[in-house]
Formats: structure tokens, C-alpha cells, sequence
């Protein structure tokens, strides 16, 4: 539950066991309390943002070097108020996965007002990251290599 997570922005162990190790840190949803997380395991980092409006660096720190950051696409780059105050917009999204060096970003949690804006998104996105990108659908796998 994101209140057992500490308040700090430093990703925290919260479970481990001899197929995988899984941190949390807390991310910025407006007032309501997030957790990004990340699994590790088989050698893989795996890292889902949760809903973030992207402030603060604990989602860069728990998504570095991430075989997979699963990112949520719920707003287009020109969102503001409320919606901005909620989620990420693209740029905010490209910048991270940079920064933390992520291999394989991967947009989901894509809603009606960024459904038909791929094109817009991967744009802003590419401002930042050169990595690979997939718009990520209801059942789609993404395998680790």
C-alpha cells in the first residue's frame, strides 16, 4: 500500500523472494496516493509507472536501466489543469526513459484523448528518448530478450 511506502523518493525494497525482487517508490498523482513499481527478475527489470504526473526523480531512479518501462500515456502533451496535475504528458514521459536509460518504452493506460494522437505523442517523445517505443493495446505481449 503506498502508505508503507517511506515518503523519500528513493525506490524501496518491498518484497523479494528466489524468482523476484520488487521495489516501489511513491509518485505524484495529485492527492491521491501512487506507487511505481518495479520487478526484477530472470535477470530482467520490468518498471510500470503507475498514474505519476512525473514530478519529483524516484520514478527516473526505480526505471533505470529498465528492460521494460511501461508508462502511462493518459494525457496529449498539451494537457493542463487537473489532467496535467494527474498524469504525464509525453515530453515528461521521453524525458524519464532518457534519463533513465530505459530500453523498450512501452505506452499504455492510453485513453480517449490520446487514442489517434500516436503520431503527436511519439514526437514529443522522441525529443528525448532514441530508444524503442510500442503503443501498448489490451492483451499485448512485449517479450524480453
Amino acid at each position: 500500500q503506498p502508505h508503507d511506502v517511506a515518503a523519500s523518493s528513493a525506490p524501496e525494497l518491498v518484497f523479494r523472494n528466489a524468482e523476484m525482487t520488487l521495489y516501489a517508490v511513491r509518485v505524484i498523482h495529485g492527492e491521491v496516493p501512487a506507487l511505481a513499481w518495479r520487478v526484477e527478475t530472470g535477470g530482467k527489470r520490468i518498471v510500470f509507472s503507475g498514474d505519476t504526473n512525473g514530478e519529483g526523480e524516484g520514478l527516473t531512479q526505480l526505471a533505470m536501466n529498465a528492460d521494460l518501462f511501461v508508462a502511462h500515456n493518459a494525457v496529449p502533451e498539451n494537457a493542463t489543469e487537473a489532467e496535467r496535475r494527474l498524469h504525464m504528458p509525453p515530453s515528461i514521459i521521453g524525458a524519464i526513459a532518457a534519463s533513465a536509460h530505459v530500453k523498450h518504452l512501452v505506452l499504455s493506460h492510453r485513453m480517449l484523448r490520446t487514442l489517434g494522437k500516436e503520431h503527436q505523442t511519439e514526437m514529443e517523445i522522441r525529443r528525448h528518448f532514441s530508444g524503442t517505443i510500442s503503443f501498448a493495446n489490451d492483451l499485448d505481449c512485449f517479450p524480453l530478450k
